[in-house]
């Protein structure tokens, strides 16, 4: 256990260490969010004797810069429902999955978080005139906060 408000990124090294101690040397495959390890902890892995080997998911950033590579390679199929996109890059292999049990389940929620955010709208054009300029603005400001990035799918939006 960890005192509240410890970042995940100060505390792998020693988790790491604390592990292989308690444990010994294994050929150990470390899963981890995208969030908790630094690159110079990764390459600190990587340069490890023997490598330690993990699968992280990669930053929002590096995907953006490899998106084209991504593009250009064919689908293959990791089993029925999931299929998998590999690129060997700098020594390491990004792996691309694509779940449609996932995608569904994140269209059901933007669609659930739409038809959230329509009501509200709507309930505040329903108020429209008992309500100030200002207040307006807070209200809309106070729905497109709570929609988060959905409140970009729907247009004409006016206090």
């Amino acid at each position: 256990m960890l005192p509240g408000n410890t970042s995940d990124k100060t505390t792998l090294k020693a988790f790491l260490t604390k592990i292989e101690e308690l444990y010994g040397k294994a050929q150990r495959i470390w899963v981890m969010d995208r969030g908790i390890p630094t690159e110079a902890v990764l390459e600190e892995m990587r340069a490890s004797d023997p490598p330690i080997r993990y699968l992280v998911g990669t930053p929002k950033g590096r995907l953006t810069k490899l998106e084209k590579k991504l593009l250009e390679l064919p689908w293959q199929s990791a089993r029925p429902e999931v299929r998998v996109k590999l690129l060997p890059q700098d020594a390491q292999l990004y792996v691309f999955i694509e779940s449609h049990a996932r995608l569904k389940k994140e269209r059901a929620i933007r669609l659930r978080k739409v038809r959230e955010l329509i009501q509200r709208l709507k309930a505040l054009q329903a108020r429209k005139q008992e309500l100030t300029r200002d207040e307006s603005l807070v209200a809309v400001g106070q729905a497109k906060e709570q929609a988060g990035r959905v409140f970009g799918l729907v247009r004409g939006i006016r206090p």
